[in-house]
């Protein structure tokens, strides 16, 4: 039997240096690191190992008790989460400031949870520098563990001591072995529905929801059980047009949604039906298709228009994708539940669909079929023939096709092949890629 993977919440106020330290330790440095506060907002999963144990860090918004902000608000809630299902907390400090109000209100929070904790004081990047490592003594947790998170200083020691506590809290990280469970994204345009879509899914508020435009700048990963099923949803932030890359935090929020395409298997694309389908939706679909994920277009908000708004919209759609005609779409309201449990017999759907393998006896048979017909097509008066083809992989599904001719330049052959493996075996939502030898 399969153990949880261990959790550690890393938790503290704004501008500690939390996202850096869990850049750090993932070796990926998709956390937001920026100055201005709120940036990192909800709460965000990472996977790491240290000398083979595999464990999850929990990123969390910078907690600040006085600000009245509607979206602080929501940033500590789910900072509670975080520490109400970690499994050990990892509590940091500004060693180059004194003990911030902010501190102790943090201290007060965790004294009412029974999590072990591991006391960290960062930014102690020179010793002859001033520290205030004595102030924090007050707190009761013995003297910080000193690191710097920006230069790599003692980090080995704060994994070392991390892999003692699990060991301690008997959290089975030895006997954990790594299951693979599938990625699901969630794309869209900003304010198309794609938190309040993610919430209805995953049935909890795990994601913060705000009518202000790009409220997620970071990519919400969500481990959640399904009929015995397991699925890792990926909640993003808005894909926008570009932009110039001085516009820092933008700019790396966009680059860390591709890389949440990249590391998924199905991408889930919500479009808002109450607007016109533009451009941007379109390219959306187009870089999904690059990036190789199985494709759902969902149309979210049919509880603000008629049906027959519904169908114009989507008859308008389905001329515009006409380069993808294999991407089914489903309707549904985030806001009302309504058609949300169809998205998992979707999902479940793409997913077997781009694992199929075809076998090359029978891939091959039905190319040998067509070659018989007077049909086909012709280049140079001669007609291009299909010695055999053989699937390469699945997830996403590749061919390669061995022809009499070369063939790799011609879009007109490459989707004469296509549409013809898609009727006889289906490939729903899944892009198919062909290579080819003569």
């Amino acid at each position: 039997m399969k153990n949880k993977i261990p959790k550690i919440a890393v938790i503290g106020r704004p501008n500690v240096g939390k996202s850096t330290l869990i850049n750090r330790i993932s070796g990926k440095f998709e956390a937001i690191v920026d100055r201005q506060s709120m940036i990192t907002r909800d709460r965000k999963y990472y996977e790491a190992d240290w000398n083979g144990k595999i464990f999850h860090l929990i990123d969390t918004g910078g907690i600040d008790f006085k600000l009245k902000h509607e979206m602080n608000i929501q940033i500590i809630l789910q900072a509670k989460k975080a520490i109400e299902e970690s499994d050990i907390i990892i509590f940091m400090v500004d060693l180059r400031e004194p003990v911030s109000p902010l501190d102790e209100e943090i201290v007060s929070m965790l004294r009412k949870t029974d999590k072990s904790i591991i006391f960290v004081g960062n930014k102690f990047d020179d010793e002859k520098g001033n520290f205030y490592i004595e102030d924090f003594l007050k707190f009761g947790f013995g003297y910080p563990l000193k690191i710097s998170a920006a230069h790599g200083l003692n980090i080995g020691d704060l994994l070392d001591e991390i892999i003692i506590r699990f060991k301690k809290e008997s959290t089975g990280i030895d006997e954990y072995q790594e299951e693979i469970i599938p990625g699901i994204c969630i794309l869209g345009k900003p304010n198309a529905g794609k938190s309040t879509l993610f919430n209805a899914i995953i049935k909890q508020e795990r994601a913060i929801v705000d009518q202000l435009e790009g409220t997620t700048r970071d990519s919400i990963d969500s481990i959640i059980n399904i009929n015995k099923k397991s699925y890792r949803f990926i909640d993003t932030a808005g894909l926008k047009r570009k932009k110039s890359k001085k516009e820092n935090l933008e700019y790396y929020s966009q680059l860390r949604v591709i890389r949440s395409i990249e590391n998924s298997d199905i991408s889930l694309v919500v479009i808002d039906i109450s607007r016109e389908v533009t451009l941007q939706d379109l390219k959306i679909i187009e870089i999904c298709i690059e990036k190789g994920t199985g494709i759902c277009v969902v149309f979210n908000k049919i509880d603000l228009i008629d049906k027959d708004a519904i169908a114009d919209t989507i008859d308008i759609f389905n001329q515009k994708i006409k380069f993808a005609k294999y991407i089914p779409f489903l309707k549904v309201s985030a806001l009302t539940k309504k058609g949300i449990k169809n998205i998992i017999i979707m999902i479940d759907k793409l997913i077997k669909e781009r694992n199929k393998r075809i076998s090359e006896s029978e891939i091959t048979r039905l190319f040998k079929d067509l070659d018989k017909d007077k049909g086909g097509i012709y280049v140079k008066r001669k007609k291009f023939k299909v010695k055999f083809i053989r699937q390469l992989k699945t997830s996403p599904p590749v061919f390669l096709v061995f022809s009499n001719m070369d063939a790799g330049r011609r879009s007109n052959i490459k989707k004469y092949i296509e549409n013809n493996i898609r009727e006889k075996f289906g490939f729903i939502g899944t892009p198919i890629y062909l290579k080819f030898k003569y």
